[in-house]
């Protein structure tokens, strides 16, 4: 996704490109905007050009443009599960607003762009359940499709059944159901193919009390706040939990909480966040996510896997 400097040229004759054609085709963009004030971490540098698409249509629009100019491409929801490079994205950066959402039954269906807190809202208010977890899950419905994000025993993939996604190679859109997008843990088609998803159908359990659903929701809502650092900038949990065993757990027991990295630092409410000082660095982020990786490998002999996304120009990338 990433060129190495600002001067590669076939970046900035792309640049180029992209801006002429987005001019007239009246598609709004954005020049060098910091990206940190759009995660959650609040690191990381500028993107060379932003386009916030408040709609599905205005969304392909821009990404036909990319396609077209062949200009390097990122697209991002609430930025929770990312750490963006201090030397901020190369080309383009789509922040994806989009979130139309409709209601037939115990269908949901909604916008990528949608925050999966407003979907959980939506449907409580209609008397829907089964979607009460995901009030824990930060970002967007179109992240959690991707990630196949999950919270208290429960993952998307649970209530999930068709995928819209559009395909760059061919500019096509396509349909995929629950079985076509290969879900695991943390995982599905969408993190290994260029396929953006677009919208998701999500089936719930109708027939519960509009305040049963919500009660549910307060619940979690409390144990997520008596357990997770939310008062302090993070990207969600940093590692995925290894197979019988939880992340956090092997990172507390190493004795790691609170060790520090120049701006980052491990929190010390729960063992799997990273916390950033204002005007942290991303490069403090990465290199003490590293550390612990290592030493939790020398101490217990498990290797962690990133949950977090690491994005952007890093210096000694390829």
């Amino acid at each position: 996704m990433t060129v190495s400097t600002n001067t590669d040229p076939a970046l900035a004759s792309a640049l180029a490109r992209f801006d002429r054609l987005a001019a007239e085709r009246g598609i709004a963009v954005q020049p060098d905007v910091p990206l940190a004030p759009m995660t959650t971490l609040r690191v990381g540098g500028p993107a060379d050009r932003l386009a916030e698409p408040r709609t599905r249509d205005e969304l392909l629009a821009v990404l036909e443009v990319a396609r077209f100019t062949e200009l390097p491409w990122l697209v991002i929801g609430n930025g929770s599960d990312l750490v963006v490079a201090d030397a901020g994205v190369r080309g383009l950066v789509i922040r994806n607003r989009a979130r139309a959402l409709t209601i037939d039954g115990n269908l949901v269906t909604a916008d990528a762009g949608t925050p999966m807190a407003l979907l959980v809202k939506r449907a409580a208010a209609a008397g829907l359940a089964g979607l009460e977890w995901g009030i824990a899950v930060p970002g967007t419905l179109g992240g959690a499709v991707w990630a196949n994000a999950g919270a208290h025993g429960s993952e998307i993939s649970d209530v999930l059944t068709f995928v819209e996604a559009w395909d760059p190679s061919r500019g096509e859109q396509h349909r995929f159901p629950n079985a076509e997008c290969r879900f695991g843990y943390r995982e599905s088609r969408f993190k290994h193919e260029p396929q953006i998803v677009l919208s998701a159908v999500l089936e719930l359990t109708a027939g519960d009390l509009p305040a049963a659903v919500a009660e549910r929701i307060t619940a979690f809502q409390a144990q997520r706040q008596a357990t997770q650092p939310l008062a302090e900038q993070n990207a969600g949990s940093v590692f995925r939990n290894p197979p019988g065993d939880h992340a956090g757990r092997l990172i507390d027991v190493a004795g790691l909480k609170g060790l520090r990295v120049g701006t980052a630092s491990v929190s010390t409410r729960h063992a799997n966040f990273i916390v950033t000082d204002r005007g942290g660095r991303a490069a403090d982020v990465r290199q003490l996510a590293e550390e612990v990786r290592r030493v939790v490998r020398d101490s217990a002999g498990v290797q962690l896997e990133y949950e977090i996304e690491f994005v952007g120009a890093w210096e000694g990338d390829r």
